[in-house]
């Protein structure tokens, strides 16, 4: 099939040859007006055939390394999760597709994903912060304690993961989880399906940034309330594309924030197989009590855990 791509290249090349023999027909080189004007169009079709070659050369080697890589690597995160609970968190606007392809991985690792939560944009909205912190103070139960120095949106992680996870592994979803919940989804922050049992541990799937990209300090809330999440579970992985790792990405404000990078780990790959993968092995590390920043962008540790690690947790 014809890339779409193509077709605009070859659009944009017929209006330029229609815009050339407009011009030279009224000018000096009427006479060989039409000759230009072939030459022309035979030059930009080439160019078109040449990128419609690439593009699919570059489909093929893409289709090629996720083949490679699902043979290749097939069985190598076999009960890496066994008998864990992970709750997935969608930032506005994350893509289904990539928690989907996230929750699959997990499954395949023996893990078992307790709820989607999706959280909804009116909770990182600042003109919404006067609903959020009274919610807050109203949400939180006799087992919560907040740190002294806790913001408004780190106390509002440790309430939500209060409500579908746990730092121990299958604590049950109580009355407070109960009142918890239905508070966060009656105030239309986010919603989900009440899970049976509460997650030890939290994959955060980050949205692609916007355009205009924004400044990256308009993340800081989201981060803080990822930092929430970490303080009230076993553990926290962070996954998003390599857009969310660059500038106007969730990534990149994280791995931005030295507290935040000791106890969260991101993956900024987590939309091609490998990553999901790698999301897996940081689950493992989290588990352990360890934090790392994975990909392909400016990721401090590289593209995975260390294969000891990967290895030594079964």
């Amino acid at each position: 099939m014809i890339d779409f791509r193509y077709h605009i290249v070859s659009i944009v090349a017929i209006f330029f040859a229609l815009g050339a023999g407009v011009v030279l027909g009224a000018g000096p080189l009427k006479g060989t007006a039409s000759d230009v004007v072939q030459a022309q169009a035979n030059k930009d079709r080439d160019t078109v055939e040449q990128q419609r070659e690439q593009l699919l050369q570059a489909k093929a080697l893409d289709k090629y390394r996720d083949d490679f890589f699902a043979k290749v690597t097939a069985g190598l995160t076999d009960g890496k999760l066994t008998n864990k609970r992970i709750a997935l968190v969608m930032m506005p606007g994350a893509a289904g597709d990539m928690a989907d392809s996230i929750q699959e991985s997990i499954e395949r690792a023996g893990g078992q994903v307790t709820t989607r939560v999706a959280l909804d944009s009116k909770l990182f909205d600042p003109g919404q912060r006067q609903l959020v912190e009274p919610l807050v103070n109203d949400l939180v139960t006799s087992d919560i304690s907040f740190p002294a120095d806790s913001n408004t949106y780190q106390r509002a992680g440790m309430i939500l993961a209060r409500g579908v996870a746990a730092r121990e592994e299958a604590k049950p979803f109580d009355a407070d989880s109960s009142k918890i919940v239905s508070g966060l989804a009656s105030a239309k922050l986010i919603s989900l399906k009440n899970p049976k049992d509460r997650a030890s541990l939290v994959v955060v799937v980050a949205a692609k940034p916007p355009a205009p990209a924004p400044d990256n300090a308009s993340y800081n809330d989201a981060v803080d309330f990822t930092e929430g999440l970490d303080a009230g579970s076993a553990g926290v992985v962070v996954a998003g594309m390599p857009e969310s790792a660059q500038n106007g990405g969730l990534l990149k404000a994280l791995r931005g924030d030295s507290d935040a990078t000791k106890a969260l780990s991101s993956v900024d790959v987590a939309n091609i197989p490998s990553g999901q993968m790698t999301v897996v092995f940081a689950l493992v590390e989290q588990a352990g009590g360890k934090a790392g920043q994975y990909g392909g962008v400016d990721a401090k540790n590289g593209v995975a855990p260390s294969a000891d690690m990967v290895k030594g947790n079964n």
